[in-house]
Protein backbone atom coordinates (compact mmCIF):
# COMPACT_ATOMS: atom_id res chain seq x y z
CA UNK A 1 0.00 0.00 0.00
CA UNK A 2 1.16 3.66 -0.59
CA UNK A 3 1.97 5.72 2.35
CA UNK A 4 1.29 9.26 1.68
CA UNK A 5 2.70 12.03 3.94
CA UNK A 6 1.86 16.26 4.14
CA UNK A 7 3.33 18.56 6.15
CA UNK A 8 2.14 21.93 6.53
CA UNK A 9 2.97 25.27 8.33
CA UNK A 10 1.24 26.87 10.95
CA UNK A 11 -1.84 28.93 9.58
CA UNK A 12 -1.30 27.65 5.84
CA UNK A 13 -3.11 25.23 3.86
CA UNK A 14 -4.29 21.92 5.89
CA UNK A 15 -2.07 18.87 5.64
CA UNK A 16 -5.32 17.14 4.48
CA UNK A 17 -5.61 19.58 1.51
CA UNK A 18 -2.34 18.89 0.74
CA UNK A 19 -2.84 15.08 0.88
CA UNK A 20 -5.67 14.95 -1.27
CA UNK A 21 -4.63 17.48 -4.03
CA UNK A 22 -1.09 15.31 -4.12
CA UNK A 23 -3.65 11.97 -4.10
CA UNK A 24 -5.54 13.31 -6.87
CA UNK A 25 -2.60 14.81 -8.69
CA UNK A 26 -1.04 11.33 -8.83
CA UNK A 27 -4.00 9.21 -9.52
CA UNK A 28 -4.92 11.61 -12.57
CA UNK A 29 -1.58 11.72 -13.90
CA UNK A 30 -1.06 7.59 -13.68
CA UNK A 31 -4.41 7.09 -15.74
CA UNK A 32 -3.25 9.18 -18.66
CA UNK A 33 0.25 8.60 -18.95
CA UNK A 34 -1.03 4.58 -18.15
CA UNK A 35 2.17 4.41 -16.08
CA UNK A 36 1.32 3.52 -12.70
CA UNK A 37 3.22 5.85 -9.74
CA UNK A 38 6.23 3.81 -9.52
CA UNK A 39 6.95 4.32 -5.62
CA UNK A 40 5.60 3.14 -1.84
CA UNK A 41 5.38 6.56 -0.75
CA UNK A 42 4.72 10.52 -1.62
CA UNK A 43 5.45 13.48 0.79
CA UNK A 44 3.88 16.69 -0.04
CA UNK A 45 5.61 19.94 2.14
CA UNK A 46 4.35 23.45 2.51
CA UNK A 47 7.11 25.68 2.45
CA UNK A 48 8.34 29.34 3.49
CA UNK A 49 6.01 32.23 1.52
CA UNK A 50 8.92 33.38 -1.35
CA UNK A 51 10.20 30.24 -2.65
CA UNK A 52 9.45 28.37 -5.77
CA UNK A 53 6.88 24.95 -5.91
CA UNK A 54 9.99 21.77 -6.75
CA UNK A 55 10.17 18.42 -7.24
CA UNK A 56 12.08 15.40 -6.03
CA UNK A 57 11.49 11.72 -5.95
CA UNK A 58 8.59 10.46 -3.87
CA UNK A 59 8.80 14.34 -2.76
CA UNK A 60 7.44 17.63 -3.54
CA UNK A 61 7.21 21.40 -2.01
CA UNK A 62 4.34 23.74 -1.95
CA UNK A 63 5.27 27.25 -0.87
CA UNK A 64 2.75 28.76 1.50
CA UNK A 65 2.00 31.65 -0.08
CA UNK A 66 0.81 30.08 -3.05
CA UNK A 67 -2.12 31.54 -4.53
CA UNK A 68 -5.77 29.55 -4.07
CA UNK A 69 -6.08 29.81 -7.53
CA UNK A 70 -2.93 28.47 -8.34
CA UNK A 71 -2.80 25.58 -5.91
CA UNK A 72 -4.15 22.91 -7.98
CA UNK A 73 -2.04 23.74 -10.78
CA UNK A 74 0.91 23.84 -9.23
CA UNK A 75 0.62 20.58 -7.11
CA UNK A 76 -0.24 18.51 -10.43
CA UNK A 77 2.27 20.31 -12.19
CA UNK A 78 4.88 18.93 -9.47
CA UNK A 79 3.48 16.39 -9.29
CA UNK A 80 3.98 15.58 -12.88
CA UNK A 81 7.42 15.68 -12.37
CA UNK A 82 7.29 11.76 -10.73
CA UNK A 83 7.01 10.78 -14.33
CA UNK A 84 8.90 13.07 -16.56
CA UNK A 85 12.41 13.54 -14.21
CA UNK A 86 12.23 11.19 -11.21
CA UNK A 87 10.65 8.16 -13.48
CA UNK A 88 12.93 9.23 -16.91
CA UNK A 89 15.81 11.28 -15.56
CA UNK A 90 17.32 13.89 -18.16
CA UNK A 91 19.49 16.99 -17.75
CA UNK A 92 17.62 19.88 -16.43
CA UNK A 93 19.60 22.40 -17.24
CA UNK A 94 20.81 21.67 -20.51
CA UNK A 95 16.88 20.04 -21.51
CA UNK A 96 14.18 21.69 -19.43
CA UNK A 97 12.00 21.03 -22.16
CA UNK A 98 12.50 17.36 -21.31
CA UNK A 99 11.17 17.13 -18.17
CA UNK A 100 8.89 21.11 -17.72
CA UNK A 101 7.32 20.65 -20.94
CA UNK A 102 6.40 17.08 -21.01
CA UNK A 103 5.10 18.06 -16.91
CA UNK A 104 2.96 20.91 -17.85
CA UNK A 105 1.79 19.26 -20.62
CA UNK A 106 0.94 16.18 -18.45
CA UNK A 107 -0.69 18.56 -15.93
CA UNK A 108 -2.55 20.99 -17.84
CA UNK A 109 -4.18 18.09 -19.88
CA UNK A 110 -5.80 16.97 -16.95
CA UNK A 111 -7.23 20.09 -15.60
CA UNK A 112 -8.49 20.97 -18.90
CA UNK A 113 -6.03 24.73 -18.72
CA UNK A 114 -3.85 24.38 -21.41
CA UNK A 115 -3.36 27.94 -22.73
CA UNK A 116 -1.34 30.12 -25.01
CA UNK A 117 2.00 31.76 -24.37
CA UNK A 118 2.68 35.19 -23.15
CA UNK A 119 6.40 35.76 -24.96
CA UNK A 120 7.04 35.77 -28.38
CA UNK A 121 7.80 32.05 -29.75
CA UNK A 122 11.02 31.00 -29.72
CA UNK A 123 13.12 27.94 -29.84
CA UNK A 124 12.85 25.35 -27.57
CA UNK A 125 16.21 23.28 -27.24
CA UNK A 126 18.47 26.02 -25.36
CA UNK A 127 19.22 25.26 -21.90
CA UNK A 128 17.78 27.08 -18.86
CA UNK A 129 19.97 30.07 -18.83
CA UNK A 130 19.84 31.04 -22.51
CA UNK A 131 16.10 32.58 -22.12
CA UNK A 132 14.77 35.84 -20.02
CA UNK A 133 13.68 35.21 -16.46
CA UNK A 134 10.49 36.89 -17.83
CA UNK A 135 9.85 33.98 -20.43
CA UNK A 136 11.26 31.01 -19.52
CA UNK A 137 7.95 29.75 -18.29
CA UNK A 138 6.20 31.21 -20.84
CA UNK A 139 8.47 29.56 -23.80
CA UNK A 140 9.39 26.03 -22.06
CA UNK A 141 6.70 25.08 -20.28
CA UNK A 142 3.82 26.82 -21.82
CA UNK A 143 5.00 27.02 -25.54
CA UNK A 144 6.61 23.62 -24.93
CA UNK A 145 3.32 22.02 -24.21
CA UNK A 146 1.55 23.70 -26.69
CA UNK A 147 3.90 21.91 -29.05
CA UNK A 148 3.57 18.64 -27.74
CA UNK A 149 0.01 19.20 -27.87
CA UNK A 150 -0.29 19.86 -31.13
CA UNK A 151 1.73 16.78 -32.01
CA UNK A 152 -0.90 15.66 -29.76
CA UNK A 153 -3.71 16.91 -32.50
CA UNK A 154 -1.84 15.51 -35.51
CA UNK A 155 -0.80 11.82 -34.20
CA UNK A 156 -4.58 11.47 -32.76
CA UNK A 157 -4.85 11.19 -28.45
CA UNK A 158 -4.76 7.76 -28.09
CA UNK A 159 -1.40 7.50 -30.27
CA UNK A 160 0.10 10.39 -28.87
CA UNK A 161 0.18 9.07 -24.77
CA UNK A 162 0.70 5.42 -26.20
CA UNK A 163 4.07 7.02 -27.22
CA UNK A 164 4.55 8.69 -24.21
CA UNK A 165 3.83 5.84 -22.23
CA UNK A 166 6.41 3.65 -24.20
CA UNK A 167 8.73 6.34 -23.59
CA UNK A 168 8.38 6.23 -19.87
CA UNK A 169 8.45 2.67 -19.63
CA UNK A 170 11.54 2.39 -21.75
CA UNK A 171 13.66 4.72 -20.42
CA UNK A 172 12.36 4.12 -16.56
CA UNK A 173 15.43 4.75 -14.12
CA UNK A 174 17.42 5.81 -16.87
CA UNK A 175 18.24 8.63 -18.56
CA UNK A 176 16.04 10.14 -21.24
CA UNK A 177 16.48 13.68 -22.53
CA UNK A 178 14.19 16.12 -25.67
CA UNK A 179 15.68 14.83 -28.65
CA UNK A 180 15.04 11.01 -27.41
CA UNK A 181 11.58 11.88 -26.55
CA UNK A 182 10.67 14.21 -29.77
CA UNK A 183 12.47 10.88 -32.26
CA UNK A 184 10.23 8.45 -30.16
CA UNK A 185 6.87 10.50 -31.78
CA UNK A 186 8.44 11.83 -34.84
CA UNK A 187 8.52 7.95 -35.77
CA UNK A 188 5.15 6.79 -33.91
CA UNK A 189 3.50 9.88 -36.17
CA UNK A 190 1.86 9.36 -39.19
CA UNK A 191 1.86 12.71 -40.05
CA UNK A 192 5.20 14.27 -40.37
CA UNK A 193 6.48 16.15 -37.23
CA UNK A 194 9.79 17.79 -39.64
CA UNK A 195 8.42 20.91 -40.11
CA UNK A 196 7.58 22.08 -36.20
CA UNK A 197 10.89 20.20 -35.14
CA UNK A 198 13.22 22.21 -37.76
CA UNK A 199 11.83 25.42 -36.48
CA UNK A 200 11.43 24.97 -32.35
CA UNK A 201 14.87 22.59 -32.11
CA UNK A 202 17.23 23.73 -34.61
CA UNK A 203 20.07 22.57 -32.87
CA UNK A 204 18.69 19.03 -32.56
CA UNK A 205 17.21 18.79 -36.39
Amino acid sequence: MRKRGAYSRPGGVSGSTLASQAKLALDREATRTGVPYGWTSFTIVETAAGGYGMESPRMVWIPSNTLSGNMTYLVHHEVAHQWFYSLVGNDQQREPFADEAAADLLARTVLGTLRSSRCAKDELDRHITAYTAACYYETIYIQGGGVLNSFRASMGTTLFWNTIKSYLTDYSHKLGGTKLLLDRLKAASPVDLTPTLHSRFPTLY
